[in-house]
């Protein structure tokens, strides 16, 4: 799905055909069913992106995101805007979230 579906305050989920799980802090995703080229794929993410994995797992936008970001790593509303943008596309774009 394009980046263009996720308005800033609209909340995002993660993919139903994933199987999530946070190990020693680190979260992993797997797809599950569907695609038959997802099969085999394994998804980390670092510390940053497992809070904003877990935030969209919680429900939360892209705003939400952006605050995060904001207030944790002392960025401008504009930078961190962009940054919680560009995480959301790159999800987008592997295919492990859609909107709420």
């Amino acid at each position: 799905m394009a980046i263009g579906a996720y308005i800033h305050g609209t909340p995002i989920r993660r993919k139903r055909q994933l199987v999530c799980r946070v190990v020693a802090e680190q979260a992993v995703a797997v797809p599950i069913g569907g695609d038959p080229a997802d099969q085999g794929s394994v998804y980390t993410f670092n510390e940053s992106g497992t809070t904003l994995w877990t935030m969209i797992e919680a429900g939360g936008s892209i705003a939400d995101l952006a605050e995060y970001l904001q207030h944790e790593y002392r960025l401008s509303g504009e930078q961190a805007a962009a940054d919680a943008m560009e995480f959301v596309a790159e999800l987008a774009e592997e295919g492990l979230i859609e909107p709420a």
